[in-house]
């Protein structure tokens, strides 16, 4: 059975020194990637080259997710963030973007609705000039995107907008979001993004209301002059009468990844097989929730690493794996044992297993498996029941 070994669950020889060590493998990831993907796989080239890379580099922070607030002017069914009138404090903000520069930490500002916080565009301004973040992206509603923002953000240099969009029907994503005309308001803020210049992604929860949708969105973003992102639905309850069925999400991924992003499909095929894990939180993504806290993705809320209030973002990553929890969400969950690629996918994304099973230590509940094999690189990315 092809093994490219463990999951990153420890702390690496070179975590001591994370931030040199992130200057140095942020430069050089896609240069290490394509190398990787020159060895073969059999003689075990690959499968040595990974298990070294694991062990001795680890992991390294990618990306670094910031919820600058919690509240928001839509009520979105599907919304993981408890509405609040909470803003990450400004000094914080500057804070961590100062721990990170030049570091090569890709920025990722969150909501709530970001666009409704005082002065977004000087904290855009802040992560590219200050943090010299090499990518800053923005989720959000696009409602609040007047064009006079728009040419703010674009002055800023904000790399890219992701613009949640539910549905391209008007009365699915209106009922979605219950606000009543939402639907044209998040149109009209992607024409403004796009006419000051700002690349756009309209970024779509695959569920139960829009999962026979996709095709027909992703032709509605083109003709915004903009990128459809489909991602999986993190259930939030037991019932939860918007999850699909595992077959289902199956399909979409196949046709949203493998047929229509190839060069992308490459990329995350790559990073599983080196990194060992179809989820990059807590090794190469944090979050830090409106509070300061340190959680390992945006969708996870009980799993703190530590808070910027009272240490830097580095001193959290370095410790990060002195919590139990993240050991356990991060190690391979028992019913993978039997599949033949769970060293290169160690269960998925389990984000939505604590409102499932009341547990992380789960495989993804998309997962189609256990499968028996034998391993086949070019089955991964339908074989892993997540992506990113």
């Amino acid at each position: 059975m092809l093994d490219y070994g463990r999951p990153i669950t420890c702390p690496s020889s070179l975590d001591r020194w994370c931030r040199q060590k992130n200057r140095v493998l942020t430069r050089t990831q896609f240069g290490l990637l394509d190398f990787f993907g020159s060895l073969p796989s059999s003689p075990p080239a690959a499968q040595l080259y990974a298990r070294a890379a694991r062990r001795l580099a680890g992991a390294y922070l990618y990306s670094l997710k910031v919820e600058l607030n919690n509240y928001c002017n839509l009520s979105c069914r599907m919304c993981y963030v408890p509405a609040g009138n909470k803003e990450l404090p400004r000094e914080q903000v500057l804070g961590l973007l100062d721990d990170t520069a030049g570091c090569g930490v890709r920025v990722e500002l969150l909501g709530g609705e970001p666009l409704l916080v005082p002065g977004i565009a000087a904290i855009v301004a802040a992560a590219k000039r200050r943090a010299r973040s090499p990518f800053v992206t923005l989720y959000t509603n696009g409602t609040a995107a007047e064009p006079g923002l728009c040419r703010e953000l674009a002055a800023a240099q904000l790399d890219g907008a992701l613009v949640s969009l539910i549905s391209s029907d008007e009365e699915t994503h209106d009922q979605f979001t219950g606000s009543p005309g939402s639907h044209a308001r998040t149109l009209a803020g992607i024409r403004n993004l796009r006419a000051a210049g700002i690349s756009v992604y309209t970024f779509t929860a695959v569920h139960a209301l829009n999962s026979g949708h996709c095709r027909q969105i992703s032709r509605f973003a083109r003709a915004l002059d903009a990128h459809a992102i489909f991602y999986q639905y993190i259930p939030q309850a037991k019932d939860d009468p918007l999850q699909i069925p595992a077959a289902d999400w199956a399909g979409v991924k196949h046709w949203a990844l493998v047929e229509q992003s190839p060069d992308h499909a490459r990329f995350v095929r790559r990073f599983y097989e080196l990194t060992g894990n179809a989820c990059s939180g807590g090794n190469f993504v944090l979050t830090v929730k409106v509070d300061g806290s340190v959680q390992p993705c945006p969708f996870i809320a009980d799993i703190p690493l530590g808070n910027i209030a009272t240490a830097d973002i580095w001193t959290i990553y370095r410790n990060r794996f002195s919590s139990p929890a993240l050991v356990e969400f991060k190690a391979t969950p028992a019913d993978c044992e039997p599949c033949a690629y769970k060293s290169a996918c160690a269960g998925g994304c389990r984000a939505g297993n604590k409102a499932l099973y009341g547990t992380y230590a789960r495989r993804d509940s998309r997962c189609l498996g256990p499968h028996a094999g034998p391993y086949r690189t070019a089955e991964l990315l339908d074989r892993a029941p997540s992506f990113f």
